[in-house]
């Protein structure tokens, strides 16, 4: 009866993963997604669900079983692959193609960088608040809209951040979108920059207090400040990777890095004065 009604239409946030959208549709019936997949994948009383539910998992269905979903939801096929990565990222096996098929996925092996959707945005999309979970690249990180920082913490459904005393923060992500559109090595620069900041951040500078007024000017309100420190590590040290990104996504300054280095592989820092000098210049110190 669940399947041929198709009472609700519930239609996918853009970039939500599956797992998500099913909780969504879920909530809709008043059932646990587990409960809702069940019904999906149900043939002659035995359902075709593989795989643990955990907090951070994805669920990938087969064509029979994602066309059970479509007419759940009442959103054509085309809709939902536009909006849902993993819609037909993966086909699980089944006893037969016909034989609707969900298989969850766990882990950052097999899952990508998620986060919890802006609750305004989805609000205005939906008309209703209610939890969602999107894939998150580096890049998307804070909503600019209403200022808040998405958070992925493994195992729970995310944070999300106020950033009304970091406006750096949401600076940075609009400095970052523009190098991604003008820079193909843009991906890969920040990537060597977040470890570089992590790094730092692992350090103990007792002259450093720029990061210390950003870390409590974000702790939400009863937060664990110790806990904090470890979930904010990428939010506070999110400006100073995107320019540092930027600094080594530089066409110029890597040409002025290799000649610093007389056209050799620095070892060492002596090796390129100009490397600590530019550093600050760009970060401010």
């Amino acid at each position: 009866m669940l399947l041929t009604a198709g009472a609700l239409r519930v239609a996918p946030l853009q970039g939500e993963m599956t797992l998500s959208f099913l909780g969504r549709i879920a909530d809709g019936y008043g059932l646990t997604v587990r409960s809702l997949l069940s019904s999906v994948t149900e043939v002659a009383g035995q359902q075709g669900v593989v795989g643990a539910l955990q907090g951070d998992s994805e669920v990938f269905l087969n064509a029979a079983a994602r066309d059970r979903v479509a007419a759940l939801c009442r959103v054509p096929h085309v809709g939902l692959r536009r909006a849902l990565p993993t819609w037909t990222r993966e086909e699980p096996p089944g006893p037969s193609k016909e034989r609707p098929t969900a298989r969850f996925r766990n882990g950052v092996e097999t899952v990508a960088a998620w986060g919890p959707a802006c609750p305004g945005c989805v609000a205005a999309r939906t008309g209703r608040v209610a939890p969602a979970r999107v894939y998150l690249a580096a890049h998307q990180r804070v909503c600019p809209r209403h200022r808040c920082w998405l958070m992925g913490v493994p195992g729970i459904e995310g944070r999300v951040v106020g950033l009304a005393g970091c406006p750096e923060v949401v600076q940075a992500q609009a400095d970052h979108r523009r190098l991604m559109r003008r820079s193909p090595v843009a991906a890969s620069a920040f990537q060597v920059a977040e470890a570089v900041t992590a790094w730092w951040w692992a350090q103990v500078w007792p002259e450093e207090r720029l990061w210390a007024m950003r870390l409590e000017a974000a702790m939400p309100a009863g937060e664990d400040p110790q806990r904090w420190r470890i979930l904010a590590r990428d939010l506070v040290t999110y400006p100073e990777t995107v320019a540092l990104a930027a600094l080594l996504a530089s066409r110029v300054w890597r040409l002025r890095v290799a000649a610093g280095g007389g056209g050799h592989l620095p070892y060492r820092l002596a090796d390129v004065p100009c490397v600590p000098s530019e550093l600050g210049g760009t970060l401010g110190s």
